[in-house]
């Protein structure tokens, strides 16, 4: 649970940012928050990321030194990822109590931002402040996969190849677009196998089959534009689970307009639940 909290006359604030998330450059997004600080003077760090991972240790560091009444993630998804569990992380050692860590805030700027998206959180930088400033009281669902957290939603099959060849150009120093996430996108769609997985939803165990992409989600954004999970709320404690089979990449191809719109749902080949935990098991690694 992520706890957001009335802001007063006499805030701190801790700016976790990551440099390479989107296209504006860092030093323009710090002018930017500085220009707007200054008009509530707030008190403020700013902190940027320098390598993967870096945003945990942040967090952890902000949230056990007690000193700060707010983290701040300024960033993509992956951002935003790393920040929560370093947060959480504090927040369990601390006994999993409200006031065991500070609460967050969220400043979108990276690719996709889903995850603001369907907090409703606006991508304009301005706007994003305005309800960071305001404060807002907001409880929302965390999920856990292998010891790792996430709020909006994590996917096995497809997307998570997707996913990973993402990062693979991002490690090279490209600087990621939403033309390059199409190419990606399609790419994927030629090559990809549906792998055999075994899916069982709470105590009921699926028979196994070859599916195209199970996601488990506690949001409704993917990729920036679809809206994989409709139903999805961030917090009625549970988790909305999309399974689509394998399918001709024809049907693919045609269905990615339902896909941004919510409305491919009546597919045959895909099926929803609603579950508090979800297992995927499979005889062979998948991304």
């Amino acid at each position: 649970m992520v706890v957001v909290k009335k802001l007063g006359d006499t805030v701190k604030l801790y700016f976790i940012i990551n440099p390479k998330s989107g296209k504006e450059k860092p030093d323009i997004i710090i002018k930017r928050l500085k220009a707007l600080l200054k008009n509530d003077a707030f008190s403020y760090e700013f902190h940027l990321t320098t390598k993967p991972n870096h945003a945990i240790a942040l967090a952890e560091a902000a949230a056990s030194s007690n000193a700060f009444d707010r983290i701040v993630a300024v960033g993509g998804d992956g951002t935003l990822n790393e920040v929560i569990n370093g947060m959480l992380r504090i927040y369990l050692q601390n006994g999993d109590k409200i006031g065991g860590c500070p609460p967050l805030g969220i400043i979108p700027a990276g690719l996709g931002n889903d995850t603001a998206r369907g907090l409703k959180i606006p991508r304009r930088l301005k706007d994003a402040y305005i309800i960071l400033s305001r404060g807002l009281p907001t409880y929302i669902d965390v999920g856990e996969v292998n010891g790792r957290f996430f709020i909006n939603g994590i996917g096995v099959g497809y997307d998570g190849a997707v996913i990973s060849q993402m990062y693979e150009i991002r490690k090279r120093g490209k600087v990621l677009s939403g033309w390059i996430y199409f190419r990606v996108l399609i790419h994927q769609i030629l090559r990809f196998k549906s792998p055999t997985l075994h899916v069982e939803i709470d105590e009921t165990s699926l028979t196994p089959r070859k599916y195209l992409l199970v996601l488990t989600a506690n949001g409704t954004s993917f990729g920036g534009i679809f809206n994989l999970t409709p139903k999805a709320r961030v917090n009625d404690g549970l988790l909305d689970v999309l399974l689509v089979e394998d399918i001709p990449k024809s049907t693919f191809l045609l269905n990615i307009p339902k896909a941004i719109t919510g409305r491919h749902l009546g597919l045959k080949q895909v099926h929803y639940y609603t579950s508090r935990k979800v297992t995927i098991k499979s005889p062979t690694q998948v991304p």
